[in-house]
């Protein structure tokens, strides 16, 4: 899937595969895609927590109803890349 990316923002936001295949699969995706568009606007929008993934990264953990959103920020790629989408239950 390509990124999603809306036209008139100017900081891309990079939805992993799998990330995408679950949101596709969601009930209702509103809330989650109302999350990825805030970071568009504002990619410094910081998770309800925190934790460093192998490669010392610091991954963004935002819960959003029963769904978690793993990301984390490339300032030297000018991007948010969102790793996971998930079920709060399987964290």
């Amino acid at each position: 899937m390509p990124p999603y990316h809306h036209p008139t923002m100017n900081t891309l936001v990079y939805l992993h595969s799998h990330a995408a295949d679950h949101l596709h699969g969601l009930g209702n995706p509103q809330p989650v895609i109302a999350f990825i568009d805030q970071l568009e606007r504002n990619p410094e929008t910081v998770g309800d927590y925190r934790q460093p993934d192998p490669r010392g990264r610091m991954i963004e953990v935002k819960v959003i109803g029963r769904q978690a959103v793993l990301f984390f920020k490339d300032p030297f790629a000018g991007l948010v890349k969102i790793l996971e989408i998930r079920n709060v239950e399987a964290i």
